[in-house]
């Protein structure tokens, strides 16, 4: 919405290049000495406030379902824009995470977490899982469980990744207990826009991208289509078959069509097919020590996985304050893995894994914006199908077989509102009222006395209270409390005892702070935590030595994230960042082990990043990130007593990344990275004395776009 006087006679020479939204509107309404706002999916012109010889792109936190800018967030949110991606040379949603306060990853993506928590959760479910403690979402569907952790999710015409520390429930509803990860990509655009890129690196690294996005019916109907294809040979070698073992394959394409018939309603379609196959990650190891990039493995281990994703995205801007909002998507994953069981070069034991799962989701949203409150109301219904048939092989013959079937029903009814009681004063409150249905029935065809069927329902309250308060104009400080939660279900572990077992929850107080200067040219963000959690689900063995997940553990979690970020000049800008994360079993007793004082598996106390990028007035631009991760513990040892008498521990790490960009003619953009320049060695997982997991040895790639 706009004055007619405010672009009356107005014109824009226009530009080229890869840009987000707001920062290609920022820069077409710059030569005007205009600007810009956001009210949900309204976007209102203004007159540009008086600013200094560098202005900062405003960037919008759209996770939380308020459209909140960055700094106005209170939630723990780091946001990586489009151009941030190329300063740093990122491919990879892996590579957004490594720099990121509070998130810890290891090689292949296979194991990452939020604040100390895996992805996956603490209850060993494996391949079959359909509950996690984060939520991935890409252009508003929600990623299957294996696609977020055997999947990097490669970033080829991405607009922007919101990545979220602590529990996101009250909004996003049943896996989001540790936090949440949203990933938007590029919307179609009326006026032309084409890319194509190839790339080629180290351990046959090669791939092709390409994209096209213009106008159907000028004003009305606009389409953009996004394909990437990556291959990489991997750094793991097998040296039993004499085969690489750890190759990559991956594939995406992406259409989207945008219908905006009025100026009040916009609706956004976009289909994406997905397929992914990769090796193992793990190299052999004597008495523990690694054998750098080797296995010896008789079996040829792959994990392969097809997702399509259909998503129908409705705005309608009812009047000057209401918004209407409709999501409704559709996600179909085939998974399929050969696995080595014995993990020896001569026994032939072998685990074969088919899965499926099959997810809908709708959400209706009504938002309301005025000058002193923000806020909305929402229903969502979901639903998941799974089928799981697992079978362990001895050679030919099927010892050990399962199937099983799972559905999911989940409803619920959620809001939040933002109010501004006084001047600079603002409180905070949500609640989700969330149900569950879980239907499990689990089949062993070999033996059917194991087969069991198991029904559970769950009813839950998820609130959130808080407060904030303008300091001054560039300082904001608020506290927040809420309610995380992840849903129960039936353990589905081949050979386990499958019980039920209840939801986990846990209880989050956070002190936010947010600061710039300089006309926003240096920003700093904090949040400072303290979680408890309850009720937490855990693997043991019962009497029979079958193993089981009960909710039999409690914890806490405590500590502080920090991150700036400062343009010193037109052409130098810096960041930085770290967290420091204290993790405890506060009672955790297991299969005769006493945990009870520990810190999370996997969990490390720090992380730094440093980083800083000079783009020269001759079109060269450098980039260099410096990222550390603590050491952490990968397994207890425990006496005859169960007590910790030791354990195993990962790798503390440093590793220094470059990236280098030149223009060439306008449009022709050549890209150059270099990640673990000194060829540091480093274990990420220390899982045992003969098998274990190491990072990436340094790595060279070089990448050739033209924009047209």
């Amino acid at each position: 919405m706009a004055d007619a006087s405010l672009t009356q006679g107005k014109r824009t020479n226009g530009f080229k290049g890869a840009y987000t939204l707001d920062a290609a509107l920022n820069l077409l309404l710059q030569e005007n000495g205009l600007a810009h706002s956001h009210n949900n999916s309204v976007i209102t012109l203004e007159r540009a406030k008086p600013l200094g010889k560098l202005a900062t792109v405003k960037v919008i936190a759209s996770g939380e379902k308020l459209n909140r800018s960055e700094n106005e967030t209170l939630s723990s949110v780091d946001i990586t824009t489009a151009e941030e991606i190329v300063a740093h040379g990122d491919t990879n949603l892996q590579n957004i995470m490594e720099r990121t306060p509070g998130v810890y990853s290891q090689s292949a993506n296979e194991n990452w977490g939020i604040r100390g928590v895996p992805a996956s959760g603490f209850d060993d479910q494996g391949p079959a899982a359909m509950n996690g403690a984060v939520s991935v979402y890409v252009d508003d569907a929600v990623q299957a469980h294996r696609m977020i952790t055997f999947n990097p999710l490669h970033l080829w015409d991405m607009e922007q990744v919101e990545i979220y520390s602590g529990a996101q429930s009250t909004t996003q509803g049943r896996n989001t207990l540790a936090g949440a990860v949203v990933l938007r990509t590029k919307n179609p655009t009326f006026t032309p826009e084409f890319a194509l890129r190839t790339n080629a690196g180290t351990y046959g690294e090669r791939g092709v991208s390409a994209m096209a996005s213009g106008a159907l019916i000028d004003g009305v109907l606009a389409a953009r289509i996004a394909i990437d294809s990556q291959h990489y040979d991997g750094y793991i070698t097998n040296k039993t078959l004499n085969i690489d073992a750890n190759p990559l394959e991956a594939q995406n394409i992406r259409g989207k069509l945008l219908f905006t018939p009025t100026e009040k309603i916009n609706v956004l379609f976009t289909a994406a097919r997905t397929k992914h196959s990769t090796g193992t990650n793990a190299v052999a190891a004597t008495a523990g020590k690694p054998d750098y990039f080797h296995l010896y493995e008789n079996t040829e281990s792959d994990t392969n996985i097809t997702q399509d994703a259909l998503t129908l995205k409705v705005d309608y801007t009812l009047d000057d304050h209401w918004t209407f909002t409709s999501i409704t998507s559709s996600t179909q994953v085939a998974f399929t893995s050969l696995l080595d069981f014995d993990q020896l070069p001569s026994a032939t034991q072998t685990i074969v894994r088919n899965h499926e799962q099959e997810l809908a989701n709708q959400e209706f949203r009504l938002g309301y914006n005025t000058e002193k409150i923000t806020g909305f109301i929402g229903a969502y219904y979901g639903r998941v199908d799974g089928k799981v048939d697992d079978q362990l092989m001895a050679g030919s013959v099927v010892a050990l077989d399962l199937k099983a079937d799972t559905t999911i029903n989940n409803a619920a009814l959620f809001g939040e509102i933002n109010w501004e009681f006084i001047d600079n004063w603002q409180l905070i409150g949500g609640l989700r009222y969330d149900r569950e249905k879980n239907e499990t029935d689990i089949r062993y065809p070999l033996n059917p006395a194991r087969s069991a069927q198991s029904e559970k329902d769950t009813d839950v309250f998820l609130p959130k209270i808080g407060i904030s308060h303008n300091l001054s104009e560039n300082q904001l400080i608020g506290l927040t409390w809420r309610r995380g939660y992840r849903s129960g279900g039936v353990n589905l572990r081949t050979n386990t005892s499958h019980v039920p077992y209840d939801p986990e929850f846990t209880k989050t107080t956070e002190l936010s702070w947010r600061g710039n200067w300089f006309n926003e040219q240096l920003q700093a963000r904090a949040n400072l935590y303290h979680t408890d959690w309850i009720d937490q689900q855990i693997t043991f063995l019962d009497d029979n030595n079958n193993r089981q997940v009960a909710n039999a553990a409690e914890s806490k979690m405590q500590g502080i994230e920090f991150s700036a970020s400062y343009a010193l000049s037109p052409n130098l800008s810096l960041s930085a960042g770290g967290a420091y994360n204290h993790t405890e079993y506060l009672e955790f007793i297991t299969n005769g082990a006493n945990y009870s004082g520990q810190a999370f598996l996997f969990a490390p106390k720090t992380m730094a990043t440093l980083g800083a990028n000079y783009r020269f007035d001759n079109s060269w631009m450098i980039g260099v990130d410096l990222v550390h991760q603590g050491d952490r513990t990968s397994a207890y040892l425990t006496d005859s007593s169960g007590e910790v008498i030791g354990e195993r521990r990962s790798d503390n790490t440093t590793l220094v990344n470059l990236n280098a960009e030149i223009t060439l003619f306008d449009s022709l953009i050549v890209n150059g990275y270099v990640r673990n320049l000194f060829d540091t060695r480093y274990i990420t997982n220390n899982q045992g004395d003969t098998l274990l997991d190491v990072g990436a040895p340094l790595t060279l790639g070089v990448a050739l776009s033209y924009y047209f």
